[in-house]
């Protein structure tokens, strides 16, 4: 089955973190845990990993993965949601870069389709998606019997595996007369080369 064009025949990508937001709400929401009783011996764990990462010694996927196992490896699904709604009714509007927000609305209101393409988990970027009523591609994590196993369901979204996500996806992608972009990071260059319209840092 094809997917539908929108009348407009234009469709956006946007990433997430630092481009609707003004930074990474994987790791603000990690900080939203530790307030809220995440175990501080857990963030000790995952700390080592963090440093690897920054350092280049650990690749985007293994880092993220490893840090995300670290702390919420045996947490049942509906505790994890439960604290994502609280952490976006406490603190998500503040992280919403107001002209990305903007830009969205802008593309709706033109009847364009818009998509988040995202590195970060589904469960984090789910309630924004639903909020503005628009698709989201992002990494999954594993769950089994509703408990999360600390490991993925998919590759991680970045770089080249952005691009793959999308056009498994969006099978008539070649058929859109427009394809905007929005990036921020060298994680969203495949996805930018890819458009007919790139934008970077443009929030």
């Amino acid at each position: 089955m094809q997917e539908p064009i929108n009348i407009s025949n234009s469709i956006a990508f946007f990433d997430f973190d630092g481009t609707i937001t003004d930074r990474d709400i994987f790791f603000d929401f990690i900080f939203y845990r530790l307030r809220k009783g995440l175990s501080p011996w857990k963030i000790a764990r995952a700390t080592p990993v963090l440093v690897a990462y920054v350092l280049k010694l650990m690749d985007n996927e293994t880092a993220k993965e490893k840090i995300f196992g670290i702390l919420f490896k045996g947490e049942s699904l509906a505790r994890f949601q439960q604290t994502v709604n609280a952490y976006y009714q406490a603190c998500f509007s503040k992280r919403i870069r107001p002209a990305a927000l903007e830009k969205i609305q802008w593309h709706k209101s033109m009847q364009h389709r818009v998509v988040i393409v995202s590195a970060n988990f589904n469960w984090l970027i789910q309630p924004f998606a639903v909020a503005q009523d628009i698709t989201c591609i992002s990494t999954e994590a594993a769950l089994e019997q509703g408990v999360i196993t600390g490991k993925f369901a998919t590759p991680n979204c970045y770089g080249a595996e952005k691009v793959r996500r999308i056009r498994a996806a969006i099978s008539n992608l070649d058929a859109y007369d427009e394809i905007y972009a929005y990036g921020d990071s060298k994680g969203d260059t495949a996805m930018l080369e890819m458009a007919t319209k790139p934008f970077y840092k443009a929030f």
